[in-house]
Formats: C-alpha cells, structure tokens, sequence
C-alpha cells in the first residue's frame, strides 16, 4: 500500500481553501467536502487516476466501492476543476486501459463466445473515463456491450479502428502501414493480398480490411503478441 503524498501541496490547499471560501464558509456539506477532497488528490496526482479501485481503497482504507462512488459523484460535483480536452482525455483512457495486465484482467470477464466473434475485454474502472470511452464507441456507431461486470466492455476491433480513424491516430502513410503489417504477420493472406497492389493504388480501405481482419484473428486467438502489435499501430502513443 502506498501512502498518499502530495506533488504540489501548496497548490492543493489553496484551492482548497479558495473553493470552500468560495462557496461561503461552512456552507458545503460533509459529503461535498469527501468529494472536493478527492477531486483535487486525483488531480494533484497523489491518487492515479487510472489506478484500480482497490488500489485506492487501499491508499485511503475504505472500500472499494466507496472509491467508486467518490469518483463517480466527485465529477458530477466538480467536473470544472479538472479540464481536459476529448482528445487528450481519449488518447489518455485508450492508452491505460489497452495495456496487456488490463487486457489480461478483462478477459475473465466476457464469454468465450463473445472472444470467438472477435470482441476485446476492456477495463476502465473510473467512472468518468468509462463515460468518456463509451462515447466515443457512439460517437463511431457502434454499441457498448457489457456481459458480466459493467466495468468492462466488449468492443470488436474494427471499433478500435474506427475510432482511431475518428481521432486521427493512424500512420498517414500507407506505406509504412504496411511495412508494419508484414512485419507483425509476414505469413498472412491478408498481407500477402496487400503486397500483390501497387503501393500507388493502395487505398486506406484495403488497408482497413487487412487491419479488421487480423484484428479478429488476433483477439479470438489470444495471440497476446500479435494483438499488442495491431493496438500499438492503430494507437501509436499505447506505452511499450
């Protein structure tokens, strides 16, 4: 268990003070106090704000269900003090929750079958960021799916493409996307149809297919290696 210690304590409680005089002395209640102190731990940096709820329970010695509900009404309460905008936030969220542990941790939570038909397990446990995820699968048309625990979703992989696409997250350079792609799958059909084009006529929808269709293969397989390989060419900015 790690001990909470402040990065910037004398920025934490000037905003704590500033807030509460703000407000008018005394006049925040006891659960708006749990919930601005929180707030400003996690943006301080002294709670990870993509840590585990259980990690943090145990910095704070409550429950991890508690640390749910502090998080969850935390930025109902006090969204303003901790601005961020949608693409730093996703490029954030995205890059914590498809690590391999993460990945690793989600997959007990979705069917085999569900595996088969190529949908990844993702683990977001902070309430807002799971917000922000699941708008952003909408946002590219596609449905949330959740099976045994809301905390994690099942998303197919052309939905990961499709939303790198949306944020403008892929290698610009088809290329090069290739050069990848040969080197992660040398032996597939798919990059072997690729190969048979004219780089000059090589447009980013067979690029797309070849992409989707690895994908699959790659999370019905649980071929960790592979899969790893895939996500950081969609995501480049995926640690590792």
């Amino acid at each position: 268990m790690h001990a909470i210690e402040l990065k910037d304590p004398a920025t934490f409680g000037d905003e704590f003070l500033r807030l509460t005089l703000l407000q008018g002395f005394q006049s925040l209640t006891k659960r708006d106090l749990e919930l601005l102190i929180f707030i400003l731990l996690e943006r301080d940096g002294a709670i990870d704000r993509s840590a585990s709820n259980t990690a943090v329970a145990l910095q704070l010695r409550v429950t991890p269900a508690k640390v749910k509900g502090l998080r969850r009404d935390g930025y109902a309460r006090w969204r303003a003090l901790v601005p961020e905008e949608g693409d730093n936030a996703l490029q954030r969220i995205v890059a914590a929750a498809l690590t391999e542990a993460n990945l690793r941790s989600g997959v007990k939570h979705v069917t085999e079958r569900s595996r088969k038909e190529g949908f990844l397990a993702i683990r977001i446990e902070h309430p807002d960021d799971a917000q922000r995820f699941e708008q952003a699968i909408l946002d590219v048309g596609a449905i949330p799916v959740y099976e045994r625990n809301r905390e994690v979703v099942a998303v197919r992989f052309d939905t990961l493409l499709a939303i790198a696409e949306r944020w403008n997250y892929l290698q610009p350079d088809p290329q090069a996307t290739l050069d990848a792609l040969r080197k992660l799958a040398p032996t597939s059909e798919e990059v072997a149809d690729l190969l048979k084009k004219d780089i000059k006529q090589l447009r980013w929808d067979d690029l797309r297919r070849a992409l989707n269709s690895l994908g699959a293969k790659a999370v019905s397989s649980t071929a960790e290696g592979g899969l790893k390989g895939l996500l950081k060419l969609v995501f480049p900015f995926i640690p590792g």
